[in-house]
């Protein structure tokens, strides 16, 4: 992988939820929890993606990365600071239930797939190229970009 490439991930079925935090900020996370870890590993071999796991068993190979805490702040921290991923640059791109990236939508082709109160009050969506589903700027994002913004590491001064 080139270095300025931002790494693929597979998560196991121990780290579902790291894997929705993983594609809120962005990061391009496959997660399946009806494959077992060794199916897994061998699909993010195939597919050049680094397996996240909480499987003692598969933490010697060379292309796992080994998750060590089971809080999911520290998780995501972890992932973020070892593969020196902003976690901000490319914040809400990714449908964070099935991965794929999102799309801006014409307000005007969402009437009726949101909640009158939704359209009423937002001028921006976007719209899931795989599954559909809308999303649109909402407090609870902006709560998330809290989260995401308090993963970046401390600049040189000693500072967020």
């Amino acid at each position: 992988m080139a270095s300025d490439e931002t790494p693929r991930f597979a998560a196991d079925r121990m780290l579902m939820r790291l894997a929705r935090w993983l594609r809120l900020a962005g990061a391009d996370v496959i997660a399946d929890d009806s494959i077992d870890g060794a199916g897994l590993l061998r699909r993010a071999r195939i597919e050049n993606r680094i397996l996240l796991t909480r499987d003692k068993r598969l933490r010697t190979a060379s292309d796992v990365f080994f998750v060590e805490s089971n809080d999911l702040r520290e998780q995501l921290r972890g992932v973020l600071g070892h593969f020196a991923i902003d976690p901000t640059a490319h914040a809400f791109t990714r449908c964070s239930r099935c991965n794929a990236v999102l799309a801006p939508v014409e307000r005007e082709l969402v009437s009726r797939r949101v909640p009158p109160y939704v359209f009423a009050s937002h001028d921006r969506f976007a719209e899931c190229l795989s599954c559909g589903r809308i999303y649109w700027p909402e407090t609870h994002q902006n709560r998330i970009a809290v989260i995401l913004e308090s993963m970046k590491p401390l600049s040189h001064g000693g500072t967020k």
